[in-house]
């Protein structure tokens, strides 16, 4: 395996991180070192977890030099600049960066209270884009002089609202500068801000040019557990696991042999025996590396293997978690992204472990929302809610906060319509609904609109939201209900909006595929089922071979009220209310992302 004196680092960085326990990179660290340092631009796909911190410090660090003695005191000390989502973001990122910057005499601080190094005196400056705005227009951060920005988290700087300040710091900044975008997800306004913004980047990962569209490319090998927990409660949830266990001593795979020295020292200080490999005597092994497991060899009988620390890449996930015992990971609430991504890739099915399914006894209405919850967790992008809870899992457990959400959610009473109103229709037949407003404003309606991209496409929520936001000059906040179902996605606006939507998203691409985009009229169409029912805003048409006609929406049934495997709660379509002919979808490469 490669260490990081193969990367070619200056020696104070290799000894910061030889003091840190830190031997070799990962697979994002291994790629990205080398195009930082030789002041390439970059953009990333990784999530907490991958090693994506480390990646762009030493890279980008290895090359700024401290000042020297004779340089102008008025110049802009600003060299680096980090942008996150969140203040909390900010705090976090920058002790994970001080090290590395004190090694290479660099000073580092945040856009706010609590450091020594003011914001505008700080050699490398971690804050959120209006962080950076603020002071900007206050005088209290100069940019002329930035020689490197990185955008830590751009699709969570997105879904929390700011990119319109990160737009106006990018005119702001030196065109020199040296550019680097890492990313959970890439968004449609993700993807538009990196080819505008970033050009001649290096990606990662490196994206095939023809995609395997394969019935085995998409199918799963295997199921890997997790256990989302914060890192404070990492060894009394091992501790826990580990009482009265009988059968062969589990296995603890850390980040680093620094790391595994202390779980196990704190392990024996609750008097676990904390032993060596094929040790009978033995309650738990504890190694600093999948390299370390793999050395364990066939040879060593070896009991479950735990991941304490969430993997870096594919290949270690799938080097320790797809045999026929394939344990479970311990994960941090914003590592659970990353996980996922790695396992998608390492053909695995990450699931909670010990999740168990619904009881006959539970009342309907809890299941419901027990099957919405799930469908969330699967389908939206929760990785920006999971940095605004953040600071919660410091004083509260990761099911505290879920229950109090869910006590929150379950507590507000449902919309209902003022006595006597009727439903309002738009031309064409399409219901509008109302939706309750917040406190303040005054209340909407919303139209329902078929997309027709789905889950099959690998759409999720921020892509559609990005879309529309983008593309008809809406905000995101008023986009309303989302809901992605197998073929195709039912997504509210706002009436007024509407039409004006459908006419700017129409033939735009998403995820690599053309789209098309109308009213949903899957009640209509119910209500109407039979020969010719169904036109086409409001107008008649004539029905295609094969059944009622109107507008060729999803498959399955030929009605929008129904739903690929997720599922949907709209009617269904009489007899005779198909969609008629299907046409085989046309498939266009995808972007390159």
């Amino acid at each position: 395996m490669a260490s990081f004196n193969d990367l070619g680092l200056r020696e104070p960085l290799l000894a910061a991180l030889e003091e840190e326990g830190i031997e070799h990179p990962t697979a994002l660290q291994a790629a990205a070192v080398p195009v930082l340092r030789r002041e390439g631009n970059l953009v990333a796909r990784a999530s907490s977890g991958s090693g994506k911190t480390l990646a762009y410090a030493l890279g980008v660090l290895d090359r700024i030099e401290p000042r020297g003695e004779g340089e102008d005191d008025d110049a802009s000390a600003t060299r680096v600049l980090v942008l996150v989502a969140a203040p909390e973001a900010a705090e976090w990122t920058a002790l994970a960066l001080v090290p590395y910057a004190q090694a290479v005499e660099l000073a580092v601080s945040v856009a706010g209270p609590g450091w020594g190094t003011a914001a505008g005196d700080a050699d490398v400056l971690v804050a959120t884009p209006q962080q950076v705005m603020e002071a900007v227009r206050t005088s209290g951060v100069k940019l002329e002089s930035v020689e490197a920005v990185v955008v830590d988290g751009a699709s969570e700087i997105e879904a929390l609202g700011g990119f319109e300040a990160l737009e106006s710091l990018f005119d702001n900044l030196p065109r020199t500068a040296q550019r680097v975008v890492v990313t959970g997800e890439t968004t449609s306004a993700v993807q538009d801000l990196v080819d505008r913004r970033v050009k001649r980047a290096i990606r990662y990962p490196v994206q095939a040019a023809v995609p395997d569209e394969s019935a085995a490319a998409g199918e799963t090998t295997g199921v890997v557990g997790y256990v989302p927990v914060a890192e404070r409660d990492k060894v009394d949830t091992v501790a826990r696991l580990l009482g009265g266990g009988d059968g062969e001593a589990p296995v603890l795979v850390c980040r680093t042999d620094e790391r595994a020295a202390q779980v196990a020292e704190a392990l024996s200080l609750r008097g676990f025996l904390v032993g060596e490999p094929g040790d009978a005597d033995a309650d738990v092994v504890v190694v600093g590396s999948t390299e370390a497991l793999g050395e364990m060899g066939d040879g060593a009988s070896a009991g479950t293997v735990i991941s304490f620390d969430v993997p870096a890449d594919e290949e270690s996930l799938r080097a320790r978690h797809s045999g026929p015992s394939t344990g479970f990971v311990l994960v941090q609430p914003r590592e659970l992204q990353h996980l996922r991504e790695i396992a998608t890739r390492a053909r695995l099915d990450a699931r909670p472990a010990g999740v168990t399914g619904e009881t006959h006894g539970a009342g309907d209405e809890l299941r419901r929302f027990r099957s919405e919850l799930r469908r969330a967790i699967r389908e939206e992008d929760i990785g920006a809610q999971m940095l605004v809870l953040e600071p919660l899992f410091e004083d509260f457990t990761a099911a505290e906060v879920a229950a109090a959400a869910a006590a929150l959610l379950r507590r507000r009473p449902p919309a209902e319509p003022e006595p006597g109103a009727a439903p309002a229709t738009r031309a064409g037949g399409v219901r509008v609904q109302a939706r309750e407003s917040t406190a303040g404003s005054v209340p909407g309606a919303f139209a329902r609109l078929f997309v027709s991209v789905g889950e099959r496409d690998g759409v999720r929520a921020g892509d559609l939201m990005g879309a529309i936001a983008g593309e008809a000059d809406i905000p995101g906040s008023s986009v309303g209900k989302i809901e992605i179902r197998d073929t195709f996605s039912i997504v509210e606006v706002p009436a007024d909006a509407a039409q004006k939507v459908i006419d700017k998203v129409n033939g735009t691409t998403i995820k690599g595929r053309s789209v098309r985009v109308d009213f949903d009229r899957g009640a209509d169409r119910a209500r109407r089922a039979g020969p010719g029912g169904g036109g086409a805003r409001g107008g008649p048409r004539t029905p295609r071979e094969g059944g009622g006609g109107g507008f060729r929406g999803p498959p399955r049934g030929g009605g929008f009220g129904g739903g690929g495997p997720r599922g949907g709660s709209g009617p269904r379509p009489g007899p005779g209310g198909g969609g008629g002919t299907r046409r085989p979808p046309v498939r266009r490469p995808p972007r390159d992302d």
